[in-house]
């Protein structure tokens, strides 16, 4: 039913337009907030990183930007792929 839903309406490309360009908007703000918030807080440069800590915080980036992203499509869901009657 869902898949019916997004495929069959009009505005489906613009919902997936705006999921997207909220990802990536959530993906640039979680990262510099994490990524830069432990080079300023521990005064770390990014040469002295493992690479285990570069995976740990790009997992972190992602599953925050997976979050926002998912909370935000819901009213962008109502918005583009609600219903088109005017009562």
């Amino acid at each position: 039913m869902i898949l019916q839903k997004l495929t069959s309406n009009k505005n489906s490309k613009k919902f997936f337009l705006s999921i997207a360009t909220i990802f990536v908007i959530a993906l640039i703000v979680v990262g510099r907030a994490t990524f830069g918030g432990v080079v300023s807080e521990y005064n770390m440069p990014y040469s002295e990183w493992t690479t285990s800590m570069f995976f740990l915080q790009g997992a972190m980036v992602t599953v925050y930007s997976i979050v926002f992203t998912l909370l935000f499509s819901i009213p962008l869901g109502f918005l583009f792929l609600g219903s088109d009657r005017r009562d």
